[in-house]
Formats: structure tokens, C-alpha cells, sequence
């Protein structure tokens, strides 16, 4: 009993050091850019050692990939959520309702964390490929057919570009925009 209690008050502090290494992250990352950070920015900002961040992280750059990682896997559930809303018939704009508190939970709330994810180049990933990657496997279980190239490529860019426009503009837009907008699109392919 004493054993797991102190394993979780452990699992605790590992969580909360780690948040404070992300939130420092993010926020030297909007101030400096991510070429001008180092570990010891990071350790400072977060009233942290070094010898304490690297317990948690090899680098600044397996920090950004985990965070990219972890941000990457919270849309990916909420794609899921979108493909199986799909699968029980609802129409788009009854899906849009339903998942708007997740979206606007997911891109407004955390829209610091995503510009700054947003604005580093890694070698092995980048937000922008992850965000695509995970719209391509999603977007074939969510249409009847299986999309050809060039109807994934339009998808996925017309997802990103709204992914996009929540993080730069910090507003959701109601049905009625979301209507005009289809609408607009319908016009202009017919």
C-alpha cells in the first residue's frame, strides 16, 4: 500500500516536471525560435537542473518530437471519434457540433503549444507531415472509396487550411459559415 502510494506521488512529480519543461518550452520557443534554444534556457525557465531534464528527455529535439508525437495522438483520437460518428450516419454538420468542444479544446486551448510545434523543422518530423500523415490513414476509413491521390491531396489540404485558420484566427465558425463555405466550395467545382 505505502509502496504504490509513493509510486503515484513519483508518477506526480515526474508529470508536473514535465509540463513545466514543455510550458518553458513553448513559450521560449515563441520568444526565440527554436534554432536559439538550448537545454539550459529550458532548464532555467523551468527552475530546473539540467541534470533534471535530462532524466526526462535526451535533447531539445527529443522533446519537440514527443511533443509533435503526443500532440499528433490526441487529434488522431479525435479523427477516430469523427470516422466512427461517420460510420453511424450522422451528416457533417451534426458531426460538426459534436466534436466542436473537442476541436476548440484541442486548437484554441492549446494554440501556443501548436505554434510553436508548428514553427520547428525537425530532420525526422514536422507538425505539418505528422497532421497530414494522420489525415491520410484516417480520411480512407472515413469515405466509402478508398481516395486517389489527387482527392487526398485536395482533403488533406482543405483540412489543414482549417486546421490552419482555428489556430490563427481562435474562433470556431458556426454552422451557417460552415454552410456557405461547403457551399461556396459546390460552386465552385460545378
Amino acid at each position: 500500500m505505502f509502496g504504490e502510494k509513493e509510486e503515484l506521488m513519483t508518477d506526480l512529480r515526474n508529470k508536473r516536471t514535465e509540463m513545466l519543461i514543455e510550458n518553458s518550452f513553448i513559450q521560449l520557443v515563441r520568444q526565440q525560435g527554436f534554432n536559439n534554444v538550448s537545454v539550459i534556457d529550458i532548464s532555467n525557465k523551468a527552475l530546473i537542473n539540467r541534470q533534471t531534464f535530462y532524466r526526462h528527455y535526451q535533447d531539445k529535439y527529443h522533446l519537440a518530437a514527443k511533443m509533435i508525437q503526443d500532440f499528433v495522438s490526441t487529434y488522431d483520437s479525435v479523427l477516430k471519434k469523427r470516422s466512427n460518428l461517420n460510420k453511424q450516419n450522422q451528416n457533417f454538420l451534426s458531426i460538426t457540433s459534436i466534436l466542436a468542444p473537442d476541436i476548440k479544446n484541442l486548437l484554441i486551448k492549446q494554440r501556443e503549444k501548436i505554434l510553436a510545434l508548428r514553427s520547428i523543422q525537425l530532420d525526422s518530423k514536422d507538425l505539418s507531415s505528422e497532421i497530414k500523415r494522420v489525415l491520410r490513414n484516417n480520411l480512407v476509413s472515413m469515405l466509402e472509396e478508398k481516395p486517389d491521390k489527387f482527392e487526398m491531396s485536395l482533403l488533406t489540404s482543405l483540412i489543414l487550411g482549417s486546421f490552419n485558420y482555428l489556430i490563427d484566427e481562435q474562433e470556431f465558425p458556426d454552422t451557417s459559415q460552415i454552410q456557405h463555405a461547403i457551399t461556396g466550395i459546390l460552386c465552385l467545382l460545378s
